[in-house]
């Protein structure tokens, strides 16, 4: 029994603590009277906490296997975004309740059956319109609201550091429903079917089902006492789709960028190369994303990296988007390159796809790689280019840490991971090969004659100091 210990007749605002009269006490995070009363006790606290990790642990995860299964560039490109964001409130969760002492911690079990079931069955969403609805439209509204539930029973005190992160994860929590809602709204008109009725609303209502059924998403709710749950689709093994689809806006999806431009060409030129570069390395997180679901029983540590690598490569690719539409380009119609992810998403295990993505950016770490491609940028005197390009590049660092700090345990020593990417990167240069070898692959020259040259502010004159590029394999 929790006993208030406040004298019998003495009421807030009676007595005031001695000393200077400021207007917000308690580092204003609440007044006296609101700080009065227990709030939510450690243990219910952690056991709430337990299921949001284990739900953002299945978000990050989720969108990683749907991510090559989406069409839609700018879908895929959200995902990339939100998934990131939900292994970092994964991270930041788990930490808190490493802190509530609640020894052995356990935060990668299932915490209760029902929850597992539910995600089970969001994760088999046959669309993207299915994954925003069960996303955006029933999981993150309904986290949101208990997140919102918590806040208002918990203590603004005691439990301060739990309503801090709180507030930083609500705050994404609905520009991702937001923007969620929006995307679902304008694929559904485009599509001509209602979000409010038939099949989506069934689906609507299926997930629903299913999540009150584990109690909500704290599992403190009373199960709706309605008749038994529909039937469930994760009868199957889930299997993502692994070779990178794009929607009907892109007439050219080949397995290569196509035929590369001729060395030593106007600077202009390559530095437009450069950027469709950029625009074509959606194929990366498209493999990243299927490393991050298929390796199983790896740290969370290992899902938070991934999920960033995910992340920055969805933003290189963003960056050469950027770049062309703002020549008034539709960067859908240029030939889109996906063979990158197909071939080590098809034929490699998830160890080997990331020990060939990882041998390719090692590379870049020499003076003619990433660090040549800003000075490019500079010596054409495209500041734009250049602050693209500067981040580029201290991404790749990152990345080939990250890939060093996961793939050397795994094949025992650097050698190995050597072995491992030189091994995988003759059979890609091989398809590649295949790819090039049929009609319109040298389809630059008249792209950049036709949209770009005529914008070379050097008019094709010779720039000095000029660094040359080392390809990127991409």
């Amino acid at each position: 029994m929790i006993l208030n210990n406040r004298p019998a007749g003495v009421q807030w605002g009676m007595v005031s603590p001695s000393g200077p009269h400021l207007p917000r006490p308690l580092a204003g995070l609440s007044d006296y009277a609101t700080a009065d009363r227990p709030g939510v006790d450690v243990d219910a606290t952690v056991m709430r906490l337990r299921r949001l990790v284990f739900l953002k642990t299945c978000l990050t995860k989720m969108m990683a296997a749907h991510f090559c299964g989406v069409p839609e560039w700018e879908v895929k490109g959200a995902l990339g975004l939100h998934l990131w964001q939900d292994a970092e409130h994964g991270t930041w969760l788990r930490t808190r309740v490493t802190e509530m002492r609640t020894p052995p911690h356990h935060l990668d079990r299932v915490p209760a059956a029902e929850l597992g079931v539910f995600a089970e069955e969001l994760l088999r969403a046959a669309s993207t319109l299915e994954l925003l609805v069960g996303i955006h439209g029933v999981l993150k509204p309904a986290m949101l609201a208990a997140m919102e539930a918590h806040l208002a029973q918990s203590h603004p005190v005691a439990d301060q550091p739990t309503r801090r992160l709180f507030g930083f994860i609500m705050q994404e929590e609905r520009e991702q429903i937001a923007w969620g809602r929006e995307a679902a709204d304008a694929l559904a008109a485009r599509a001509g079917v209602s979000l409010a009725e038939g099949p989506l609303a069934a689906w609507r209502r299926h997930l629903e089902a299913y999540l009150s059924a584990a109690g909500g998403v704290f599992g403190e709710e009373t199960p709706a006492a309605t008749a038994a749950l529909p039937p469930p689709r994760a009868a199957l093994p889930f299997e993502p789709v692994r070779v990178p689809r794009r929607d009907d806006r892109f007439p050219h999806v080949w397995n290569s960028r196509g035929a590369l431009p001729k060395p030593g060409g106007a600077v202009h030129e390559r530095i437009w190369w450069m950027m469709n570069v950029r625009l074509q390395e959606m194929h990366v997180p498209e493999l990243v994303a299927t490393v991050l679901y298929d390796w199983k029983d790896q740290p969370w540590e290992f899902y938070h990296d991934l999920a960033r690598h995910l992340w920055d490569e969805v933003r290189h690719s963003m960056l050469g988007e950027i770049a062309f539409a703002g020549q008034g380009i539709d960067f859908t119609q240029i030939p889109t390159h996906v063979g990158f992810a197909a071939f080590p998403n098809t034929r490699l295990d998830p160890a080997d796809r990331y020990a060939f993505l990882w041998g390719i950016e090692q590379g870049l770490m020499i003076k003619s790689g990433k660090q040549a491609e800003v000075a490019l940028a500079k010596a054409g005197g495209d500041s734009v280019k250049a602050t693209f390009q500067d981040f580029d590049w201290a991404d790749e660092v990152l990345h080939a840490q990250i890939g060093r700090r996961w793939l050397e345990p795994h094949y025992g020593d650097r050698e190995r991971m050597n072995d491992a990417y030189t091994r995988v990167r003759g059979e890609y240069d091989r398809m590649k090969e295949e790819d090039l070898a049929k009609p319109g692959r040298d389809w630059w020259p008249a792209f950049y004659t036709r949209n770009l040259k005529d914008r070379d502010p050097h008019h094709g004159q010779a720039v000095a100091d000029v660094p040359p590029i080392a390809g990127s394999g991409y």
